[in-house]
């Protein structure tokens, strides 16, 4: 068994979040993954690397469709979806050491997360928001300064909330959490398997008529249900002309027989996809019974039209699919599900009521008030009987919701005074672009703005980028606060110590914006016959020697964050200026290694690459004053131990990413550099690299 990792191994800049799965993951696949998107996105909002507490298979979704799926290894949510945040299971470290810091030990649906601590919990807006919700919890100055955090949701982990409805959040921290959720996605070999189904299906409207488990859950209706109630449903929306696709858990009951007797064309889509998509379904790394509900939700989302059932939250997921696509439409029932006043309920049965009037379908407003679950019948829980339109990931929900939102305490008016130089960040034409996302920098102070000018010379940002976060260094009289997105993450005496700090936050929203990517701690220059990658920690030589294979025509990459693609093996140009540290006479103890003053050099436009370079060779380079220049090749199992202790983010935490990792490492050539003088290391990784080049040209 691998060892825990203890909290020590995550360094300073790795807070982290020990975060319980709902029912420890004893629930359905949407309940899960409803769990498991507020942890995300509290992972996102505090940088927090997210620790999984009760990963594990929702049993309510395994199903043995007569022994034709295989369900040996039932999928977690973490097999189906890409998180998009920095994850690790519980199981892999030593929870006692790291002992967390409970933030909520309440059912988060009976609370309110606000972000920042800074927003007002006494406003009619937040009043509106919260119902009859009186608990509100925050991660304030306090509690950022706690290495570790826990959101357990009490004792029986009842962390379970729609996200629209548990996080009140101002703008920046929405669009935050827009971003966290849109990375939140199905695993790309399962949306791709999807919306092939979908196009093999054509033109469709869908219908998830939930029986099975209903038959036997009280408040609902199933057992006094008939066909006539569905097709009459089905008829104010769909065509009966139009090919019907059923979403269900139950496709013998003869329930059915009368609807697809109604709808000629119609289709269950879990046997469809068994049937007409079998052999790529089972090529799939998920294909289970989990994984046909998956996919299942997917290819739903993408029909013409959608009718769902009350109180279900695999509909409501659905639903909150197709608004992220775009489609504009109200969301649509069969029937009310809710009991009324008084009514004897009984396992699948009650009177059926018009407690929550429907007109064809559609929930009738019955209230005033802000936010949808304020204008309809409060038999409702709104965390989870059916989902929202504010949840939909656009930036006209973000604006809407958060424009009256208010703050409190002392920081409010240095926000308000700060507003102005917010809304002339792009106009100072400093920012830093990577990929298809920028950063914007800005400073009140001259020679600030001018030095984060000349540290990312090389990374102006071009037209139609994207911009991801806002960091601003504001005069204070004898010193200087950093603000990132509008709230204070350091303050200084003086600014001389803030350009480093900078530097790392604009290193950090780029990790958060490309997960995908292994972000090492290296240098990298390319040749004609590819990238050389130097991974260290600082003091090791890095910079020096990328700027001498510069200095002999390499193109520089980078002399500190080298993001690494692992599909390609290649390496993002990521060039910040170069920074080397002046050459001693004397042997320097490690620790005084950062009393050596470092000079900037500035590049040459043209000897920036401009594109990802493949890697050809990785060296790990060793600065030693009187050492001569000396390569001696390594194993591959060491390099990859190197590679992991240089990586600066966890990326999707995968076996696949370590085995590409690992097969990368494999196929390449990997040397340790002992060094002292650096002109005579770039002379000998030249002519390694020529030789190696050499006899690969003879090999073909």
């Amino acid at each position: 068994m691998a060892k825990a990792i203890h909290p020590d191994t995550f360094g300073n800049l790795m807070k982290s979040i020990v975060y319980s799965v709902y029912r420890s993951g004893s629930a359905g696949l949407s309940n899960l993954v409803m769990s498991l998107e507020l942890g995300v996105v509290l992972a996102r909002l505090t940088d927090r690397v997210l620790i999984l507490k009760g990963n594990a298979t929702p049993v309510a979704n395994v199903v043995q469709y007569g022994g034709t799926v295989r369900n040996s290894y039932p999928s977690r949510i973490t097999d189906l979806y890409d998180l998009g945040v920095p994850w690790i299971d519980s199981d892999q470290v030593d929870l006692a050491a790291f002992a967390p810091q409970e933030i909520c030990d309440k059912p988060a649906w009976d609370c309110v997360f606000y972000f920042p601590s800074i927003l007002s919990t006494a406003s009619d807006d937040i009043g509106s928001f919260a119902g009859r919700r009186s608990t509100f919890i925050t991660i304030g100055d306090d509690l950022e300064r706690v290495p570790a955090l826990s959101f357990s949701g009490g004792p029986g982990s009842d962390t379970l909330s729609f996200y629209s409805y548990f996080f009140y959040l101002d703008r920046s921290s929405q669009l935050r959490a827009h971003d966290a959720l849109r990375r939140f996605k199905p695993k790309v070999e399962m949306s791709g398997f999807a919306g092939r189904v979908a196009k093999d299906l054509g033109s469709f409207n869908a219908v998830h008529i939930r029986r099975g488990d209903f038959k036997y859950t009280s408040g609902v209706t199933t057992l006094d249900r008939t066909p006539a109630q569905a097709i009459e449903a089905l008829d104010n929306h769909f065509d009966r002309k139009d090919r019907l696709v059923i979403l269900t858990d139950e496709a013998d009951d003869p329930f059915f027989n009368e609807i697809r007797a109604a709808y000629h064309d119609s289709v269950f889509l879990d046997r469809h996809i068994l049937t007409e998509h079998g052999a790529d379904f089972f090529d799939l790394p998920a294909h289970d019974s989990i994984s046909l509900a998956c996919l299942s939700q997917l290819v739903a989302a993408e029909g013409r039209d959608f009718i769902g059932t009350m109180t279900s939250t695999f509909t409501s997921l659905v639903q909150r699919m197709r608004g992220n696509r775009g489609v504009d439409e109200r969301f649509k029932f069969l029937w009310n599900e809710l009991p009324g006043p008084g009514d004897v309920v009984e396992p699948g049965r009650h009177a059926i009521s018009d407690c929550v009037p429907l007109d064809k379908g559609i929930m009738v407003e019955q209230r005033e008030g802000p936010y949808s679950w304020n204008r309809y019948n409060e038999s409702f829980n709104p965390a989870w009987m059916r989902e929202w339109p504010e949840s939909f990931l656009v930036t006209k929900n973000a604006d809407e919701m958060t424009r009256v939102r208010q703050t409190v305490g002392p920081k409010e008016a240095m926000s308000a005074a700060d507003g102005s130089a917010a809304q002339n960040i792009e106009s100072e034409n400093c920012s830093v672009s990577f990929l298809d996302a920028r950063v914007n920098l800005c400073s009140d102070i001259e020679a600030v703005t001018d030095a984060m000018r000349k540290m990312f010379a090389s990374m102006n940002s071009p037209t139609g980028t994207e911009a991801i976060a806002d960091l601003r260094v504001v005069n204070e009289g004898s010193g200087a606060k950093l603000l990132v997105d509008g709230q204070v993450v350091g303050s200084r005496a003086n600014t001389s110590g803030f350009l480093r700090t900078v530097y790392r936050e604009v290193v950090r929203r780029f990790i958060d914006r490309y997960p995908e990517l292994i972000w090492l701690h290296a240098g990298c220059a390319a040749s004609d016959g590819g990238a050389v990658v130097l991974p260290g920690a600082w003091g090791r030589g890095k910079s020096t020697i990328v700027m001498q294979l510069y200095e002999r025509g390499w193109s520089y990459l980078s002399d500190d964050i080298s993001p690494l693609d692992p599909v390609s093996a290649s390496i993002i140009p990521f060039p910040g200026t170069p920074q080397v540290r002046a050459l001693t006479k004397t042997e320097i103890a490690r620790d005084k290694l950062g009393t050596i003053p470092k000079s900037a050099i500035p590049l040459d436009p043209g000897k920036v690459a401009r594109g990802p370079k493949r890697v050809s060779m990785v060296v790990f380079p060793h600065y030693a004053r009187t050492a001569p220049a000396t390569l001696t090749q390594i194993p591959p199992a060491q390099a990859v131990g190197e590679m992991l202790e240089n990586c600066l983010s966890f990326t999707k935490n995968e076996d696949e990413t370590i085995l590409r990792l690992c097969a990368i490492v494999e196929a390449l050539p990997v040397f340790s550099l002992r060094f002292g003088d650096a002109a005579a290391a770039a002379e000998l990784l030249i002519g390694a690299r020529n030789q190696l080049q050499d006899a690969a040209t003879q090999n073909e």
